[in-house]
Formats: C-alpha cells, structure tokens, sequence
C-alpha cells in the first residue's frame, strides 16, 4: 500500500517541482523557440495535420513556459539551416556525432523503429538490406539511415518525399519494398486492420532503431537549462496519459516511474474487459523477453496496479474502444 500511494504521487511531484528562476545572466533563458522540420507524417507535418513529434514537443515545452513555433520546410534542410543561425533547434531529429558539435539534444522522447513493408506475399524477413540484392528499395530522401545501408549491395535505392508517400508507391507497384516507421505501422494495422492486412506484409523485427531527439543550437541563450525541462516534462506527460492522447494510442509500455520496470500506460477512463496485449514501447530498446512475456504492471490514473485482478476490481469495465476500419486506405488525413 505504500509503494503504491508513493507511486501515485510520482506525477504530482514531478509538476509541483518549481523550474529554476530565470533572473540572472547565468540562468536566463529563451522564452520563444524557432523550430524547424519537415513532412514527416506521422510525426512532424502542417498544421492541423497528424504530427505526433511536434505536438508532443510543443507541449512539453508549453508546460515549461517556453513558446515553441515549428516550420515546416519543403525539404529536410533543418541540420543545415540550424548551424546557419537560421533556426533555434527542430523538435524531431535523430543524433549523429557531427551534429552534436553544434546542438544540445534531449533524451530520447520516441523511437524510430525502421521496419521492412513490402506488399502483401513479399517475404519481408530480411535481416539485413543485403538480403534484398536485385529488389528495389523505396527511402526517404535526406534521412540518416546510418550504416545499415551499408550493406544494401545489389539493392536499388530509390527516394520518395515521407513514408505514407512510400507506402502508396509501393502499393502502386513502383518499389519492391519500403523502410516505414513501425508507428505508422501500428496505426495501420490498429485503424484500418482489414484494409491493411489485405495489401501489406511487415517485418517483425525492425532494422534501424533511431531515438528521437528535441535538439537547440548551443549558441540559445540557456539550451541546457530548455532541454532540461523538456525533458522532466516528457516524464510527467508520460504519466498523466498526455502521451498516449497526442499518441492516439490506448495503452503504451514504458519506465514510467523510473525503477528500471517497463509499465503498461493507459491514457484515458476507459478499460477494456481483457489485458492489453498491444501497447506501443516508447523504447523498444530498453525491452526485455521476460518483460514481454512475463508478470505485466499497470499504470492508470497515477497508480501502479501489479495485476490485471486488481485493475478489474477498481474499474468498470467497458467494451474495447478501438478504432473501427473507415472506408478505403486513409490515414492521418491522407490517401493511399
């Protein structure tokens, strides 16, 4: 009883915890931010268009008081243009060893999980891109795929503007097979499961793991000072169900309360009559086979619940709220 009522207060202390003053030259910081990214659907997209990252970034930071504006850029120039002075950071960039020399980067808020799709009947069980010798590869153009393409000997590479894009390409017949995001995936296979297992074949395991960063120029007044907030902000929301609503996402599996134990988050009143068995991992990296597999905890409201006995005996339990299949291929507003 009392881990579980200091658990509960793991949120409500985190956002009672005041930020530092910001009154001194040593401590004054930015209070406006100029972002940049590109069309990246899911994750970063215009206005009033799905864009996960920049509403959890804008959020994270509207939380710490820091005004955040993001443009959205024809083509992914951001790296460039951010050493250039031309803007303060981007909300969603991946981490390379150049680009630490000019940018302070938060800690991973989201993974991008890389995973073959090709269409339905492909054998999508490559483990590696040498394994796709005389097949066709549609990318992303600009992306810092890393050292995976390394080993694409044999593959044509070609290049599509965002990976919803790639995916109607595919299915179109212009490319053997895509690297997607394994969020997009999830929402294609959780919105539209008919439509989506009538035309795709996705592979298990992805083939680039890349954290996702919010990053500023060291040269904004009090980068560390942001980035630090934004990062105890990420926490919180995390917690409080935020996460799984900007997500759209029922449940998500993350270290909630940072005692090293992956929990299952559910992010709104609603319960289902079963466990979850589908919950998103922020972090797949920090999963474990025992952890997949083994004992699951809970995580509604703010408490921890170590079974699903005791969820059921609190909760009213509700029919399943998932998301029914619309009409044809669509999602996050766009076409296939």
């Amino acid at each position: 009883m009392i881990r579980d009522l200091c658990l509960t207060a793991f949120a409500l202390l985190l956002s009672c915890t005041p930020l530092p003053a910001a009154e001194s030259a040593d401590t004054a910081q930015a209070t406006e931010l100029s972002l940049a990214s590109d069309v990246w659907p899911p994750f970063t997209d215009t206005f009033k268009q799905t864009r996960f990252a920049i509403d959890i970034v804008h959020s994270a930071l509207g939380r710490a008081g820091i005004k955040a504006e993001t443009e959205i850029l024809d083509e992914w120039t951001v790296p460039a243009d951010i050493k250039d002075g031309k803007f303060d950071g981007s909300g969603a960039i991946w981490k390379t060893p150049e680009r630490e020399n000019y940018l302070i980067y938060s800690q991973p808020y989201l993974e991008n999980r890389i995973v073959l799709v090709g269409q339905k009947g492909s054998d999508v069980s490559a483990k590696n891109l040498g394994d796709l010798t005389g097949k066709t590869l549609l990318l992303v153009k600009g992306y810092a795929y890393g050292e995976v393409l390394d080993g694409a000997v044999g593959v044509k590479l070609t290049y599509g503007p965002n990976d919803i894009e790639n995916i109607k390409s595919l299915l179109d017949g212009e490319a053997d097979y895509v690297l997607v995001d394994e969020l997009l995936v999830h929402h294609l296979e959780k919105e539209m499961k008919t439509t989506a297992a009538e035309h795709i074949a996705v592979g298990e395991s992805p083939l680039i793991i890349q954290p996702l960063h919010f990053a500023l120029s060291k040269s904004v007044t009090g980068a560390q000072a942001i980035v630090d907030s934004f990062d105890k902000q990420i926490r919180m929301m995390q917690a409080d169900g935020t996460y799984n609503r900007i997500l759209r996402l029922s449940w998500i599996r993350v270290d909630v309360d940072g005692d090293g134990q992956i929990e299952l988050v559910q992010g709104g009143e609603k319960i289902g009559p079963d466990a979850p068995v589908g919950a998103y991992d922020v972090a797949y990296t920090s999963r474990s086979l025992a952890e997949i597999e083994g004992r699951k905890r809970y995580w509604i409201n703010g408490k921890l619940y170590e079974d699903w006995d005791n969820v059921r005996e609190e909760y009213e339990i509700e029919e399943d709220f998932e998301s029914v299949d619309p009409q044809g291929m669509r999602l996050f507003n766009r076409s296939f």
